[in-house]
């Protein structure tokens, strides 16, 4: 389990890659119908719904099952009570964008709570570079675009489904 995180940004790799899957075989598997939801509105509930998913894992499983490990991959310090509180931040996040999958209604809470605690984990991740040279693996690259550009996707596919919406 230790080499999964050695791999810098798998968990995003991951992400992006179940989540292509996921909206391409919902759109090959309804492309001879007509669909009750647009493109539009299919992606956000994948990417969203999935988003939340991952957030979920991510805290169970990187910040408190095997925090030690994504500490140290982050070159912070291991035995820290701040992983445990960490992973049951990113669960709850998570589970918002989760139980999107069932009502739309919590779409936007998780788009501004994941968005906030993204942009702050970005700054942070930068904050440390600069401040402490802390660049290991976990602490930048494909890590710090993700905070940045997974949130700001997510802002503008909202936009385009609410925009649809009011059509």
């Amino acid at each position: 389990m230790q080499a999964f995180y050695e791999i810098p940004g798998l968990n995003v790799y991951t992400q992006l890659v179940v989540t292509i899957i996921s909206i391409s075989v919902h759109l090959f598997n309804t492309r001879n119908t007509d669909r009750k939801e647009s493109v539009i509105e299919i992606m956000s509930i994948y990417v969203i719904g999935l988003a939340g998913w991952f957030g979920i894992m991510s805290g169970l499983f990187g910040h408190i099952i095997h925090a030690d490990q994504v500490a140290a991959s982050i070159g912070w310090p291991v035995n820290s009570g701040f992983q445990m509180e960490l992973g049951f931040a990113s669960i709850s996040i998570g589970l918002v964008g989760f139980l999107s999958f069932w009502n739309k209604g919590y779409r936007l809470p998780f788009i501004i709570m994941k968005t906030i605690f993204m942009w702050g984990a970005g700054y942070t991740h930068i904050l440390h570079a600069v401040q402490h040279n802390n660049f290991s693996p976990g602490n930048t690259g494909i890590i710090v675009y993700w905070d940045f550009l997974f949130p700001a996707f997510m802002i503008v596919l909202y936009m385009l489904y609410r925009r649809q919406q009011e059509a």
